[in-house]
């Protein structure tokens, strides 16, 4: 399919180009550039979306479930509304996050996320982020303490085993006995370590880096608060640009003055917005289940009978929103945090999250109040909030 997008505002995301136009042939942008110097044919059909912004589509690197689904849902239909749903919030590209559970359920979980994987045809799931579940039981979030495993390599291969190669991130506590050796086995088989839910110090993290990990799981969020003398996660991160950090841009897990504290210090290079999202995603007020446990939902907080914070009911689009209108961040920077540093990532980045010809046509329309008119990903349409 052919077709073009005209008199939009293009954050490619390193730049804005006013009054710009986009012509997309089959999977890829094909041209791009101010529309009075962008030649559209005149056989393919224009969509006109005057005033509003064209940015890359959204890579969320941690999302559990939306739209009154789960990805730890016995269900490959479970796995198919997700990604549905996050279509209509400009997600291209995202990793099915598992929590911890008994040896034969998480594998059971990672086997049928990778079948998914495998077998369906242009899904915005990718491939899954393990939270878990070598972490520590001392800041275990809303995960249940007797979920968690020791650390050994056997059960990280039968993890990987699993996955058909699919498990692409693993959140890991570095500060665990024998949790070396299992950070060794999984970076040998690029999986990305992301260092979370850990106690660990300033010098655990240190070796945590030589050992592979590349990343930090939720910032500020299931680790110990900076401390001035006695220095952990939090400030290993800030200080050591081989870790990349994520954080949830909605206002809650972290507050804004504090995100742009590490915005200042990491940069819009060194920040991947995410989402931590749960199946109460875009769904009201109530009761629902995460981690096999009841959790409540009052005014886009998602928490624990005991005010624990279990995930978030967050969208990249919001979290894009939050940046820009509460952190007071450049809209190029927040596109950029929620896009390409997600394709760096995963090592996509010559054909993601960057908007120039020749990269894939994964592109997201959005009004000025951040609000998704339009998902295309590879060349297809995947949502319109105009039917026609």
């Amino acid at each position: 399919m052919n077709f073009a997008i005209k008199n939009v505002e293009i954050v490619t995301p390193f730049r804005i180009i006013e009054k710009g136009s986009v012509v997309i042939e089959g999977k890829k942008i094909a041209a791009i550039g101010r529309s009075s110097e962008v030649e559209i044919p005149a056989t393919i059909r224009t969509y006109d979306f005057d005033g509003m912004m064209l940015t890359p589509g959204f890579i969320d690197l941690l999302v559990h479930g939306g739209g009154g689904y789960g990805f730890a849902d016995m269900s490959v239909e479970s796995v198919q509304n997700i990604s549905e749903f996050y279509f209509k919030h400009g997600t291209t590209g995202m990793l099915a996050a598992l929590y911890s559970k008994p040896e034969s359920d998480m594998v059971t979980d990672v086997k049928r996320i990778a079948d998914f994987c495998r077998s369906s045809n242009h899904s915005n799931v990718w491939g899954m982020h393990l939270e878990g579940p070598f972490i520590s039981r001392d800041l275990h979030g809303a995960m249940k303490v007797d979920y968690l495993w020791e650390p050994n390599v056997a059960g990280w291969l039968k993890l990987y085993e699993a996955s058909n190669g699919y498990i692409r991130l693993m959140t890991i506590a570095p500060e665990l006995p024998n949790v070396h050796e299992v950070m060794r086995a999984a970076a040998k088989n690029d999986v990305v370590l992301s260092i979370g839910h850990s106690a660990a110090a300033y010098e655990q993290v240190l070796d945590a880096i030589d050992n592979g990990a590349a990343h930090v799981t939720h910032m500020f969020n299931a680790m110990k608060p900076f401390h001035h003398r006695l220095p952990g996660v939090a400030v290993g991160a800030l200080l050591h640009n081989e870790l990349k950090v994520e954080l949830i841009a909605d206002g809650i897990h972290v507050h804004p003055a504090v995100m742009k504290l590490i915005y200042n210090i990491k940069g819009d290079g060194g920040i991947i917005l995410i989402t931590d999202a749960i199946r109460a995603s875009g769904m009201p007020n109530g009761e629902y289940t995460f981690m096999d446990q009841k959790i409540f939902v009052k005014d886009k907080r998602a928490y624990l009978a005991d005010e624990t914070l279990a995930g978030s009911t967050l969208t990249m689009n919001q979290a894009v929103k939050t940046m820009v209108q509460q952190v007071d961040v450049p809209l190029t920077s927040a596109v950029r945090m929620a896009s390409l540093n997600g394709a760096k990532v995963l090592g996509l980045e010559h054909h993601k999250g960057i908007l120039a010809v020749g990269k894939d046509a994964d592109l997201v329309v959005m009004d000025k109040d951040f609000e998704v008119q339009m998902t295309i990903y590879e060349g297809t349409i995947k949502y319109s909030q105009n039917k026609d």
